[in-house]
C-alpha cells in the first residue's frame, strides 16, 4: 500500500467523524439539520484537512459523505444532513381535531385527581 493511499483513508474517517459530529450536534440540541459551508469547512481544515468548497461540493456527492448530506448545489452556503428537510404541514380535518381534544377531555374527567 502507497502512503498516499494510507493518507486519502484518514483524511475520508476525519472528513466522516466530522460530519457525525456535526449531525449528532445539530439532532442534539434540535437545531435545524444545516451548517454552514464555511464553517465544516474551517473545522476540516483545522484538523489537518485540505479542502475547498469545489472539494467538499465533490465529496459530498459520493460514498460515504453521501449518507450523511444532502446534495450540495454549486454555489450552496449550508450543507444539509439527511432527514433536514422541513417537514410539511399535517392536515388534518377539523372534526378529527375536535373529537381527538373531545377525548382527551373526557379522559381528563374520567381520572381520579385525588383532589
Amino acid at each position: 500500500m502507497r502512503i498516499n493511499e494510507v493518507e486519502a483513508d484518514d483524511t475520508a474517517d476525519r472528513l466522516m467523524a466530522l460530519a457525525r459530529f456535526a449531525a449528532g450536534r445539530a439532532s442534539d440540541t434540535s437545531a435545524k439539520l444545516q451548517m454552514p459551508v464555511q464553517a465544516f469547512i474551517k473545522r476540516a481544515q483545522s484538523m489537518g484537512i485540505d479542502i475547498n468548497a469545489d472539494t467538499l461540493q465533490t465529496l459530498v456527492g459520493q460514498p460515504p459523505l453521501d449518507g450523511i448530506f444532502n446534495p450540495m448545489e454549486p454555489d450552496a452556503t449550508e450543507l444539509t444532513f439527511k432527514g433536514g428537510e422541513e417537514p410539511g404541514p399535517v392536515e388534518m380535518p377539523v372534526n378529527q381535531a375536535q373529537d381527538i381534544v373531545a377525548n382527551a377531555a373526557q379522559s381528563a374527567l374520567k381520572k381520579d385527581r385525588g383532589v
